[in-house]
């Protein structure tokens, strides 16, 4: 876009002056340029006294006026601005809010702290072609060239609410003024908009750039806490309003979806970040709400957030399995180790029976084999690696743990196959590895807060016309283990990953977390194994890196 340069007003003042000694001048040279501004904006009502545009006026191919500084008072926009000498001509009006003394704007960004200039972030313009003098005002239509963002907010927290702010945004965009357009700086890194409060602890607003975005919304309250909610992405359009409701709660924060718009143009309402089938998601300091269940989290010292129990959300479209029989069932009941009533006092249980109850699937989860926890209908050669670090049956913001992730953890894998690694891998430096055991130290994860559950795990085998999932019996007893809290539980415990393996003769698995309990590893070995697809588990899934 052609760089508008300012031309003083004493200069034009000077030349229509001359114009008008010459005698050349038309009835209605000389008279003042005035525009009725037609819109709502600033104050979301109108235009306020005092209030400043550029304007630039292209007659034929040359400039007549450009960026000249016009007030508003009394219900239109004036200055020293005067029309030119030749009636007749018609002319291109285009006019901008807010006015910058540096030129009509080819960029522009939204201020980062919004909480006492909202308006100069609210970028509008208009444009009115086939425009000749007059004495009369000038009717130009505005257009807000960003999007708002109004926030209502419920506060039942007991505690004022000191800041608001929304992160995740870019704040530039450049600008097509004739055109009226914007488009976001790709090249910009996103940033923290601190809202402006229309009524403190109820309502707030900002001015942001259109592009597709998944905000963050932050309250923090006068006592000191930070509550975090992600919300779900959105496609922002220029001149949009979009509202999000938020209630705040005993210091927790939920979003939902709710509120009406008004002035602007009505482009709906952003909800919390929910997975296509809109499953409730809430997200606080230390657990998460999914689908009506409460979920603890953990922080680790390594940084990374994971969930502090096994899943036990039921994906749409699925019916649990009790008996196994059904293969493809795809979840199953958790189940519990029997022993005809007796102490464990041997490697395998007598039997298992499936927990159908909704406090033990509650407690242990539900198995899902890899069909249900990436949701597909079909896993591959050609695909089974194309699952890595997705996010599955997790909820927004989380993702099934790859073999990275556990392996981070316990220090100790097998191989993949890329033909690059041979044998076992060893990370010593990983959170839990144990010398001792080579390995991670299943101790070692409940000390740090990760609760590693005992739910066991169940394999699909038999023919192909009479398979089932089979229970794993073997359990924890006296020859094993010293964990004599833990006596009668699941020895073998797999936990899937979502980072694929092919093995040699073409076998398609999943890298697992597993558990080893024996005289050697009294306390638990943990390792990142194979496990086929016919293997279904607990989920434990793992926060997004930021």
């Amino acid at each position: 876009m052609k760089k508008y340069l300012f031309m003083s007003v004493l200069a034009l003042a000077a030349m229509t002056a001359c114009e008008k000694e010459q005698g050349s001048v038309p009835a209605a040279g000389g008279d003042i340029v005035r525009i009725s501004p037609v819109i709502t904006k600033v104050t979301d009502v109108s235009f306020e006294d005092g209030d400043r545009i550029g304007l630039s006026i292209l007659k034929g191919d040359a400039y007549y006026a450009e960026n000249q500084l016009l007030t508003f008072g009394d219900g239109v926009f004036s200055g020293s601005l005067v029309w030119y000498a030749e009636a007749a001509e018609t002319s291109v009006l285009t006019a901008y809010y807010p006015y910058s003394e540096s030129g009509m704007p080819e960029t522009f960004s939204v201020a980062a702290d919004q909480t006492a200039g909202y308006e100069a972030s609210d970028l509008i313009a208009g444009v009115k072609a086939d425009v000749t003098p007059s004495s009369s005002a000038v009717t130009v239509e505005f257009e807000h060239l960003l999007s708002k963002i109004l926030l209502n907010v419920d506060n039942q927290s007991g505690s004022d609410l000191s800041s608001v702010k929304l992160s995740g945004s870019k704040l530039s965009a450049s600008v097509d003024l004739a055109g009226l357009s914007v488009a976001v700086d790709g090249t910009a890194s996103a940033e923290d908009i601190t809202m402006q409060a229309v009524e403190a602890g109820k309502q707030y607003r900002a001015i942001v750039v259109p592009q597709t975005v998944a905000f963050t919304l932050t309250v923090t309250t006068a006592s000191g806490k930070t509550l975090e909610q992600k919300l779900a992405s959105a496609e922002l359009v220029s001149g949009g309003q979009y509202t999000v409701t938020a209630t705040v709660i005993d210091d927790n924060l939920s979003v939902s979806i709710s509120g009406e718009i008004s002035n602007w143009t009505d482009e709906g309402v952003i909800g919390p970040d929910t997975p296509s089938e809109e499953v409730q998601f809430e997200e606080y300091d230390g657990y998460f709400i999914y689908d009506g269940v409460t979920y603890p989290t953990v922080t680790l010292a390594n940084g990374s957030v994971w969930m502090a129990r096994n899943l036990s959300y039921l994906p749409e479209g699925y019916t649990p399995s009790g008996d196994g029989t059904d293969p493809d069932a795809h979840v199953l009941y958790p189940y519990e180790l029997r022993n005809d009533g007796v102490e464990p006092s041997a490697i395998n249980a007598t039997e298992a029976v499936a927990l159908t109850d909704a406090e033990s699937i509650e407690e242990k989860g539900y198995l899902y084999d890899a069909y249900a926890i990436f949701g597909t209908d079909e896993i591959t050669a050609d695909n089974i690696h194309s699952f890595e670090g997705a996010q599955g049956i997790c909820p927004p913001g989380w993702h099934i743990p790859t073999r990275a992730d556990y392996f981070a953890l316990c220090g100790l894998s097998n191989k993949d196959d890329s033909g690059e690694e041979t044998g076992n891998q060893i990370d010593e430096s990983a959170l839990f590895y144990d010398e001792n055991y080579g390995g991670g130290k299943w101790t070692s994860y409940n000390e740090a807060g990760w609760n590693y559950q005992l739910a066991g795990c169940r394999q699909l085998t038999g023919s192909s016309d009479a398979r089932i999932y089979k229970y794993s019996l073997t359990q924890l007893y006296s020859g094993n283990t010293t964990l004599t809290d833990s006596l009668g539980q699941p020895a073998l415990n797999y936990i899937m990953s979502s980072t694929g393996y092919v093995s040699s003769v073409g076998t398609l698995q999943l890298f697992s977390m597993m558990t080893t309990f024996t005289k050697v590893y009294p306390e638990g070995r943990i390792n990142v194994a194979y496990a086929t697809l016919g293997t279904a588990t607990p989920v434990r899934c793992v926060k997004d890196a930021d």
